[in-house]
């Protein structure tokens, strides 16, 4: 494997700058893959909340399927696909649980909305729980509204959890109109990150 001393991090997060700036519906998200308690895969869409160095922060609650799942199994894969630039990055390496205070702290910059569906969890009912219907969610999302009419008066969920991607492996794949793409494989080893340009 080759090390031409480029960073798929800088990459990453240059095209998702760019995503943003073209109103890229998925440029807040990602796809995140476990492998289930009995040994299945599982794969959903969820909020990309940072990037930082190798470090991509996501955050979950403890009641979801996906929290018991990394507590069995570590695995993971990480896959972001923004249409507007092209671009697919696959993304595997070590986990890490972030600090509750770090977890609090990312939350307070959630948006309102989003505050107001983690109280539902925690003063209704659970994640993932049958719903009667979706006129009920909103009625006592209306009422979580007037009991926390700002979002600075929400206090913080006690089922959220977070942790960090910890990226050793990156596959980028640029797609080209013509259909002849780009795929690029990256690893990291020995404190740096080795390129090599693999056959579409």
């Amino acid at each position: 494997m080759s090390n031409n001393c480029l960073d798929p991090i800088s990459e990453i997060i240059n095209s998702r700058q760019k995503a943003f700036a073209l109103n890229d519906v998925c440029a807040n998200v990602c796809s995140f893959a476990t492998v289930a308690i009995d040994g299945t895969p599982r794969v959903r869409i969820m909020n990309l909340n940072g990037i930082s160095g190798r470090f991509f922060e996501l955050h979950c609650s403890e009641q979801s399927g996906k929290w018991q799942e990394l507590k069995h199994s570590p695995a993971y894969e990480l896959l972001l696909w923004w249409p507007c630039v092209a671009r697919q990055y696959r993304i595997r390496g070590e986990l890490e649980i972030m600090p509750q205070s770090l977890v609090e702290q990312s939350w307070l910059r959630a948006p309102y909305c989003f505050k107001l569906l983690d109280r539902f969890y925690e003063e209704y009912q659970p994640l993932g729980s049958k719903l009667q219907n979706q006129k009920l969610l909103l009625s006592s999302l209306n009422n979580l509204k007037i009991k926390y009419p700002s979002e600075q008066q929400v206090p913080p969920p006690q089922h959220l959890r977070g942790f960090y991607c910890k990226a050793d492996w990156i596959e980028s794949l640029y797609i080209d109109d013509l259909r002849v793409h780009e795929r690029h494989c990256y690893a990291y080893i020995d404190d740096q990150w080795h390129h090599e340009l693999l056959v579409p």
